[in-house]
């Protein structure tokens, strides 16, 4: 797929990868942050305080949870493609942080 998906303060914008044009834009519920997952043909968009599905190709709105009682925060979305990569990044992160207080802890003790 040669196409870059933005969410931006409510929006979601298809661009063509190859030039930077617009291919499709679809406006959900205003809001600062939008956050979007691509997994297969399906976009997973959050915005407002809701989640929603959209078709890749289009845009097309499929469905949309208004996620009732969670409040309007940020919403991070992971999908089961995406846990092994997310799983990684997570634990090279918790190990960098380990060795960072490791070296800090070692060089105050030498002091």
């Amino acid at each position: 797929m040669d196409r870059i998906f933005l969410g931006m303060k409510g929006h979601v914008v298809c661009l063509n990868r190859k030039d930077g044009s617009e291919v499709w834009r679809t406006k959900l519920k205003s809001s600062q942050l939008t956050n979007v997952v691509l997994e297969q043909s399906n976009l997973y968009v959050a915005a407002g305080g809701h989640l929603y599905c959209l078709q890749a190709t289009d845009g097309k709105l499929l469905w949309e949870n208004q996620l009732s009682g969670l409040g309007y925060g940020p919403c991070i979305i992971a999908t089961e493609n995406q846990s092994a990569p997310l799983t990684a990044n997570l634990q090279a992160q918790q190990a960098a942080s380990v060795a960072t207080t490791a070296a800090i802890t070692t060089s105050t003790q030498a002091s």
